[in-house]
């Protein structure tokens, strides 16, 4: 009989630990359930695919820490309602405040953020502060100022935090549920800035057509975001396990490279739709087109011949580069702007070396233009004008590839980047030496030419992957314009001094 009990509270104690085992593996095996809400460059939907900053990153630590994710859409304040009630089980992308530390189950910092304050252009200068401390200072300071923020979103101060949640005057703080409302508001004259993540900021502006009527203020917010996790779902060593694969991931580089693959294409884009950079396409094209109608007068070919020659020296580089990546539509087919460049630039020097007929009888003016003729000869001034028309095309059009490179995200870009600057710096010279060499094609043979687009287009590539993930918008601006300038000085140097590119006998 005793022995029967004790085989019996054996079995039991089996029992109870299987049932003890039971909801462990289950929590083990199930899914987390993470929320996501619209926001590019961090999550947004590609081509029917959520994808994004956050999103990518996320997968990548939970793989590490041996979890599954799935992500569910729900706004930003009711995902952390949501996550706090142990309905959802993490939230990304989140500020360290101390309530949110007692209300979540906060990871290790992943990634950081950019916060800016945005302005009507021309205003930036009446804010003097470089730092959130100094912002909440001035706001205290200038109670008509009517500042935008993100609902519920934190700005990693307590200073700026607690004047957001209770500004001296009702309605100085005015919240949104998106960067795009608070772009509009600030056109209409409803608030005179806010705040809100920098990168993300740029592409709702550019999208709304409003970069020339707004700028940003010498200040900067950098905020370390956090997974914020539930507490009554995820235990302590789920957490223990994400906060290691942080740590791993961030040692080997692979939380850099996610956002290297997303920050990128987003600052090469805004770098290519911004202003200063369609007046260099325009400056790169007039220049290029210059070349080539300055080669067919050289060669004494039609003005049929001279568009076609100005077409391809302009275009053909850019054409290339599209066709090999899949770009379309191609980029000269994207504005007409830029084949009305070539056209009127071809007209112009038509017009111009067509004046001495068109002021025939004119003597005293002719004669002045038959003097100047003469000198601009003897000096090969007609020589130097298309040489650096060419090595300013070379230039602009180098920039121009290895930045549609970064922006499509072209893998690996350390070949990617020369490969595409070289394609279209050169490739449209080169074209249109192949139509006008009659077998001798001299950028190919004795020209340092290519060799020039090769040569700083390596150099541009290797500054923005050197700078990483952390590279912002006002740094890639001098480094273009360097690298253009650096083109046209190579390239002039070498015709100066004779230099002979290498050779393989």
């Amino acid at each position: 009989m005793a022995a029967r009990l004790a085989e019996l509270r054996r079995l039991l104690a089996a029992l109870l630990l299987l049932l003890a085992a039971i909801p462990a593996a289950l929590a083990q095996d199930r899914v987390l359930q993470a929320g996501w809400y619209a926001g590019e460059p961090q999550q947004y939907m590609r081509q029917g695919e959520l994808t994004g900053l956050d999103v990518e990153m996320v997968r990548a630590i939970a793989r590490q820490a041996g979890e599954e994710v799935r992500f569910l859409p729900m706004g930003y304040l009711q995902l952390l309602d949501a996550v706090a009630a142990g309905r959802m089980d993490v939230a990304t992308g989140i500020p360290e405040t101390p309530e949110r530390a007692a209300r979540y189950a906060l990871s290790l910092p992943y990634r950081r953020d950019v916060n800016v304050l945005i302005m009507r252009r021309g205003e930036a200068s009446r804010v003097r502060a470089a730092n959130p401390t100094e912002l909440a200072a001035f706001l205290r300071a200038e109670p008509r100022f009517r500042l935008g923020v993100r609902a519920g979103f934190s700005y990693y101060d307590a200073g700026l935090d607690a004047f957001i949640a209770s500004p001296p005057i009702p309605g100085l703080v005015r919240p949104a549920n998106d960067d795009a409302t608070n772009i509009r508001r600030l056109l209409a004259g409803e608030i005179d800035g806010f705040l809100a993540e920098r990168l993300s900021v740029a592409l709702d502006i550019t999208r709304l057509g409003a970069a020339a009527a707004v700028e940003e203020a010498a200040m900067r917010i950098v905020i370390p975001l956090h997974l914020a996790f539930s507490r009554d779902t995820v235990p302590a060593s789920m957490l223990g396990r994400f906060d290691a694969a942080i740590e791993m991931l961030t040692e080997d580089g692979t939380l850099d490279r996610i956002a290297a693959r997303f920050r990128f294409p987003i600052l090469l884009s805004l770098t290519i739709d911004s202003r200063w950079f369609l007046v260099l396409q325009i400056t790169g094209t007039v220049a290029s087109a210059l070349a080539g109608a300055l080669a067919a007068r050289h060669s004494g070919w039609s003005l049929f011949g001279a568009f076609v020659l100005a077409g391809v020296t302009a275009a053909a580089g850019g054409v290339l580069r599209d066709l090999l990546m899949g770009r379309y539509p191609l980029g000269i087919l994207r504005n007409p702007l830029f084949l009305q460049l070539i056209f009127g630039t071809v007209m112009t020097v038509w017009a111009v070396t067509h004046a001495w007929a068109l002021l025939r009888g004119r003597a005293i003016l002719a004669f002045w233009i038959a003097q100047v003729t003469v000198a601009l000869r003897r000096r090969r001034a007609d020589r130097w004008l298309f040489d650096f028309a060419d090595a300013l095309g070379l230039g602009a059009s180098t920039v121009l590839g290895v930045t549609i490179a970064f922006g499509m995200g072209a893998d690996p870009l350390w070949l990617w980047g020369p490969v595409l600057g070289t394609i279209t710096g050169a490739g449209g010279g080169i074209l249109r030496d192949v139509l006008r060499g009659g077998g001798s094609i001299p950028n190919l043979t004795t020209g340092f030419y290519g060799e020039v687009s090769v040569i700083w287009s390596l150099a541009l590539t290797g500054y923005l992957m050197a700078r990483g993930p952390g590279v912002e918008i006002d740094e890639v601006v001098p480094a273009v314009i360097i690298a253009v300038i650096g083109c046209v000085v190579t390239r002039m140097a070498a015709l100066a001094f004779r230099w002979a590119p290498p050779r393989l006998a």
